[in-house]
C-alpha cells in the first residue's frame, strides 16, 4: 500500500510525547512489512529546530525505510511553546506530496496540518483515518479550541473514515464527538519488544546522576500540568520516613518545570527530586531499569506508553485512576491504581508498592503480557487490515 502520515511533528522530535513516539514505530514498521509510507511534517525538534544537515541527510537518504518530507515552521518558538505550527510551503504541496496516495493516516486532530490535508484528501478522493492521541477534550486554550472544533475540527471528525481511538477513554470521546461506533478502532500504544530484550545492568543511570544509595520513583513525560507531576512532588512530601526516597521527574518542559521548580524547594526537597530533561532511548531505558516504581500520575491519561515501557522492564507501576483502560489491560498484579489528584492516597500507594514490592514471577508475567499484546507487529498488522477495509 501507499500510505502518507500527516503529524506536526515526528522523529527526532521525540520530545513532543508518545504522539511522534508511536507514529514513528508504526510507520518504520509498516515500511519494514513492504508498504510505500511517506511522512509529512514540520521542522519543529522542541525548543530547536531539527538541524539542517540533519534533515538533508534524511531527505536524501530515507530512514528506517520511511520517506519523510520536513516542512519549515513560519516559527519554531510557536511551534514549541503554543503548538502553532505554520508551515507555508507545506501548505501549498500537501496536494501535489498526496497525489498517487491510497490511505492518509492524520496524527492530531487540531493543526493547521490537519486541515489542509483534510482538504486535499476530500479533493483528490483519498479515504483518511484519524489519530487524535487523546486530544479530543478541550483541556487548556478552550477557547482556541472551541473556534478551530467550530472553523474545522467538526468537519474533519465527520469526514474521517475510521477514528483510531488510543483507549476506551478515547472510544468514549469519540462517541460524545457523534463518531459511530463502527468507525471507531481501537489502536493502543505499542513498544517495539526488541528494544527490551536485554536490558543494561542496574546502576548505570543511578551512578550517571549520584543516586546510587537512592530508591528511584520515576516519572517519564512531558512537564504540562496535565501530566500531574506536581501531584508525586506532593505525595513525596508526605513520606518523609522514607529518607532514601527520591523522585526522577524525566521528561522536556512543556511550561510547568518553573512551577514545579518552585514547589519543590517550597516543600524543602531539593534534595530529593532530579530533573533530568528528555532522555533519548537508551538513558530512558537505564533510568527505568534502575528505579523501584514508575508513577503515572496525570489529570487526564489516554494509554500511557510508560506503563509498557514499565512492564517491559519488570517494573511496577502506579497509575491515575483518570487513565481508563478498560478492559485492554485487565487488572495485574503489578500495577496498582491511586485516586486522580489525590496525593494522600498515591502516597498510600506508593508506601504499598515500596514497603511489598511484587514478586519476581509477577513483574516477569507484565512482560510478557506486553511483548504478546502490545508489540508493534500487531499493532502494524491491525493498521493494515484497517486501511485494506477502506481502499
Amino acid at each position: 500500500m501507499r500510505i502518507a502520515f500527516v503529524i506536526p511533528y515526528f522523529y527526532p522530535a521525540l520530545g513532543y510525547g508518545g504522539a511522534p513516539r508511536l507514529a514513528y514505530d508504526m510507520a518504520q514498521t509498516l515500511a519494514h512489512r513492504g508498504h510505500d509510507v511517506v511522512v509529512l511534517t514540520t521542522d519543529t525538534g522542541g525548543e530547536e529546530r531539527i538541524p539542517n544537515e540533519v534533515i538533508e541527510r534524511i531527505h536524501n537518504n530515507g530512514l528506517d525505510g520511511i520517506r519523510i518530507l520536513f516542512y519549515r515552521n513560519l516559527s519554531n518558538a510557536l511551534a514549541y511553546r503554543h503548538r502553532l505550527f505554520f508551515p507555508t510551503r507545506f501548505f501549498r504541496e500537501v496536494r501535489a506530496q498526496m497525489k498517487g496516495v491510497e490511505i492518509v493516516h492524520i496524527h492530531d486532530l487540531r493543526s493547521l496540518l490537519s486541515v489542509a490535508s483534510h482538504r486535499a484528501a476530500r479533493t483528490l478522493g483519498i479515504p483518511y483515518v484519524l489519530s487524535p492521541h487523546g486530544g479530543l477534550p478541550r483541556l487548556g486554550k478552550e477557547s482556541a479550541k472551541i473556534v478551530f472544533d467550530t472553523l474545522w475540527g467538526k468537519s474533519i471528525l465527520r469526514d474521517a473514515a475510521a477514528l483510531c481511538a488510543i483507549s476506551p477513554m478515547e472510544e468514549n470521546d469519540a462517541k460524545r464527538w457523534g463518531i459511530h461506533t463502527e468507525r471507531i478502532h481501537p489502536f493502543p500504544a505499542a513498544i517495539n519488544a526488541g528494544d527490551y530484550r536485554k536490558l543494561p545492568p542496574r546502576g548505570m543511570f543511578a551512578s550517571q546522576w549520584g543516586l546510587q544509595d537512592r530508591k528511584i520513583v520515576l516519572f517519564l513525560g512531558r512537564l504540562h500540568w496535565v501530566k500531574g507531576a506536581d501531584i508525586l512532588i506532593e505525595a513525596l512530601s508526605r513520606l518523609s520516613e522514607f529518607t532514601g526516597l527520591h523522585v526522577v521527574l524525566a521528561g522536556p518542559d512543556d511550561g510547568a518545570s518553573n512551577a514545579l521548580q518552585s514547589l519543590v524547594k517550597a516543600k524543602s526537597l531539593e534534595q530529593r527530586v532530579t530533573f533530568t530533561g528528555f532522555l533519548d532511548s537508551t538513558h530512558k531505558l537505564r533510568a527505568i531499569v534502575d528505579s523501584e516504581v514508575v508513577v503515572i500520575p496525570s489529570r487526564r491519561e489516554g494509554f500511557p506508553l510508560a506503563l509498557l515501557e514499565a512492564f517491559a522492564c519488570q517494573r511496577p507501576v502506579v497509575l491515575t485512576s483518570a487513565c481508563d483502560l478498560g478492559s485492554w489491560i485487565e487488572e495485574h498484579r503489578a500495577l496498582i491504581s491511586f485516586k486522580s489528584e489525590d496525593a494522600e492516597d498515591l502516597a498510600l500507594k506508593l508506601k504499598a508498592t515500596l514497603c511489598l514490592p511484587p514478586l519476581l514471577e509477577v513483574t516477569r508475567d507484565a512482560r510478557n503480557f506486553v511483548f504478546d499484546r502490545f508489540s508493534l507487529d500487531a499493532l502494524a498488522a491491525r493498521a493494515e487490515r484497517l486501511y485494506q477495509s477502506l481502499i
